[in-house]
């Protein structure tokens, strides 16, 4: 069934669990598109800090000093007063020495430890610290707020109360979007702001009222509720969510929210995180108790722990659970569905021991595609054991001895019990001995792999099949360079050897647990097993000619341009396989890489050619210009040939971009084409306007599902932001751009 989203998310950005708070500077930085205030309101200066012996000090500054009265200075012509923690500036200040109390006149600026005022008149009492300022304009660097009250008091408990106050975190002079108050109250101690009767204004036009809101003064993370999330779809129906921010401590946070489906019930969301000395860790939950749909108990869980006990050893655990299959369709929107086929258990142990570790793991998996069969599904390892290494033995001109191991003992279990299961043990010692000199190196090797399987078949009696091979290789290579560009760039050749020889052994019993062909690329030109993991090990008398060619910037080191060709060349028909025998052949197909990085420009091409059929079976191309986080363009082409039947063969197109293309606005796109089915497979179509504090998104989505009766999804996702203020709620959009425009940075 196609579902059409709808989703309205708003954010509001500081006191977010998700983004932490910065420090001023980068508060800045986050408002950097905002002009320059002509107000010197916003050219904060902090204020002095005194020493503890000289904390009770008031230093008074003026052009002009005139006693009126036995206890009353007048003080004229750029005043300025100064004690701990405190600065004041006006034309005039009068002081009264028995009350110690100043009247302020005509342009007058404060500035405190985390604020800026600016006012016309008012007074201040030095003593207690109490004071009113009238027609004032303050401003938080920390929160990056800006705000305008008719009345602005100064309490003795550092707090102040302001009547009647707009504030935003847009310039003074431009409230593109404000809040209107009756009544707000900063706590300097607890750094925390309330306000009441508070209506949101954008432009001239009052959109909510909130009779109620508490937000930080600072980078401080304050419990609360965050902006809510308002939804529809045809699998869930109306959807309504409030999340609910809990500051448990200060390594300690979690969002908990309650989420309103029409079709399907109210659901709990929770997202809990933690730090320690040790350990950081985070689990999500998602609990519905009836679907109204299903008429089941519906639950996702997410948990990822990494913990450093000791010096040398860690732990790591990551927990993926799901009701059933269905889930993630119907309800999740956390987890990238359309790439989710298992769900993914594990807890291992890591001991480092300087070159050597040794590790012990458990893994196991939920599969969550219907479409897998039962037997192609994947094994358990119930544990697997690791040890790896490796040690200098002795050193030579130009070289050191040096000795290897890998090693592992694994116990494989399968859900499907007529599979082959059981433990396969696996070691593999080697010598190597890496010489090199200024434009050559030459690295013989030579090692022993021994494998040994223990496994049962439906219940049969046991089963032992070992393997022994050994295994010689030589790489060599040669480094030319030469100055090009007037010397400013170095151009290099590098011809390089690799030959490569493993015995021929029948494995054809052997069970496959965890191997898989690799993907032929220019890399696994130079690497001794074809195939990933050890179920299968090729044989192999074969050399590899292969030559690079680089172009360096001299004085950084820069890589320019990178080209690499390449082909393995067989002495002898290569016969272990693992689904399909290998045809017979002389050499592998040609390989050709060519990378450019060239200022804004990031180019990258693959070519592979079959020269016993003169045909490309696999051939790449992406060109992506990028002049900022964004502001960005890719396009791409990637063909792989099936080797089986031309029908199924992989040819797609790929175009993304985001691009500003008038003052404040910009255009998201993304277009992904199948050549080979002429179908598309994603659409995106986004419209974006960012000022200096707020934003507003609009994206379209339509993408392709493995539904064959109703095969496309499509979404609407609509962000509003208010920079600096409140917290992030639904973040689907910010996701999804990341993942269609290749280089994108959409965060705010």
């Amino acid at each position: 069934m196609t579902v059409n989203r709808i989703i309205l998310s708003a954010l509001l950005i500081s006191s977010s669990p998700l983004l932490r708070a910065a420090d001023p500077i980068q508060a800045n930085d986050l408002f950097s598109q905002c002009p320059t205030s002509t107000s010197s309101l916003l050219n904060y200066s902090p204020p002095p800090v005194f020493s503890a012996e000289n904390i009770d000090e008031t230093n008074i500054t003026a052009e002009q000093v005139q006693n009126i009265a036995n206890s009353t200075s007048s003080f004229t012509g750029n005043v300025i007063i100064e004690r701990h923690l405190l600065r004041l500036r006006a034309d005039q200040i009068i002081h009264n020495r028995d009350t110690q109390q100043l009247e302020l006149l005509n342009n007058i600026q404060a500035d405190t430890e985390n604020m800026a005022l600016q006012a016309q008149s008012g007074w201040l009492n030095l003593e207690t610290s109490e004071g009113e300022l009238k027609d004032s304009l303050y401003y938080l660097p920390d929160a990056h707020l800006t705000g305008k009250t008719p009345v602005f008091r100064l309490s003795n408990n550092n707090k102040t109360i302001l009547q009647d106050t707009q504030f935003s975190t847009c310039p003074p002079e431009k409230f593109d979007w404000h809040l209107d108050t009756s009544w707000l109250e900063l706590d300097q101690v607890s750094k925390t702001g309330t306000a009441k009767h508070t209506v949101l204004w954008l432009k001239d036009i009052p959109v909510f009222y909130i009779p109620w809101i508490q937000f930080p003064l600072g980078s401080e993370r304050r419990s609360g509720l965050l902006m809510p999330n308002i939804g529809s779809s045809n699998s869930r129906g109306f959807e309504l969510s409030t999340p609910f921010y809990w500051n448990i401590a200060s390594n300690q946070d979690a969002i908990l929210t309650p989420h309103y489906m029409s079709d399907r019930g109210t659901m709990l969301s929770t997202e809990y995180r933690y730090l320690t000395r040790t350990s950081s860790g985070k689990l999500d939950f998602e609990y519905l108790n009836e679907d109204e749909k299903t008429l089941e108990e519906r639950y996702l869980i997410h948990f990822t722990n990494q913990s450093k006990l000791t010096d040398n050893l860690s732990l790591s655990m990551l927990a993926n659970s799901a009701s059933d299959t269905e889930y993630l369709t119907d309800l999740s929107s956390g987890i990238n569905v359309s790439n989710t086929t298992h769900l993914e258990k594990n807890a291992s142990f890591k001991y480092n021991m300087g070159n050597w570790n040794a590790g012990l793991m458990a893994q196991s998996f939920q599969t969550i595609d219907d479409d897998i069969l039962l037997n192609n599904r994947p094994y358990r390892r119930l544990p697997q054991f690791t040890l790896s290494g490796l040690e200098e033995l002795g050193e030579f001109e130009n070289s050191n001895l040096t000795v290897s191991l890998d090693s592992e003992w694994v116990e494989f279990e399968h859900e499907n019990t007529s599979k082959t299961q059981g433990s396969r043990s696996h070691i593999y010692p080697k010598l190597s001995l890496p010489a090199q000199g200024n434009a050559w190196f030459l690295t013989p090797s030579a090692g022993f792999m021994h494998t040994r399987y223990d496994t049962t078949t439906a219940g049969t009696k046991d089963n032992i099949e070992e393997r022994n091979l050994s295994i010689f290789s030589l790489d060599s290579g040669l480094l030319f360079e030469r100055d090009i560009s007037s010397g400013s760039l170095i151009q290099t050749l590098e011809p390089r050897l690799f030959y490569l020889n493993i015995p021929y052994e029948d494995q054809s019993t052997l069970p496959v647990f965890d191997t898989s062909e690799q993907n032929f690329s220019f890399s696994s030109l130079f690497r001794e097993n074809r195939f990933t993991g050890v179920d299968r090990v090729g044989d192999a008398n074969q050399l590899t000619l292969a030559l690079s060619s680089r172009i360096l910037d001299k004085d950084n080191g820069h890589e320019i341009m990178t080209f690499s060709i390449g082909r393995i060349h067989y002495f002898d028909d290569q016969q272990v396989y693992l689904n399909t025998p290998v045809t017979p052949s002389d050499a592998s197909d040609i390989i050709t890489e060519l990378t450019a990085n060239i200022y804004n420009w990031r180019n990258r091409a693959t070519y592979q050619w079959n020269t016993e059929t003169d045909k490309s079976d696999k051939h790449s191309i992406q060109f992506s210009y990028a002049a900022s986080d964004k502001a960005l363009f890719n396009i791409g082409y990637r063909f792989h040939r099936d080797p089986v039947d031309e029908i199924n063969n992989l040819e797609q197109t790929d175009l993304s971009f985001a691009w500003p293309f008038a003052s404040n606005y910009s255009l998201l796109t993304r277009w992904n084409y199948s050549i080979t089915e002429e179908r598309n497979i994603e659409t995106l179509v986004g419209i974006e306007y960012e000022s200096c504090c707020w934003a507003l998104r609009l994206v379209t989505q339509r993408y392709l599902t493995d539904d064959a009766l109703e095969p496309y999804d499509s979404s609407i996702m609509f962000q509003f932001v208010l920079k600096g203020f409140g917290s992030v709620s639904d973040k689907q959009a910010t996701s999804t751009l990341k993942h269609a425009i290749l280089g994108y940075q959409p965060d705010y």
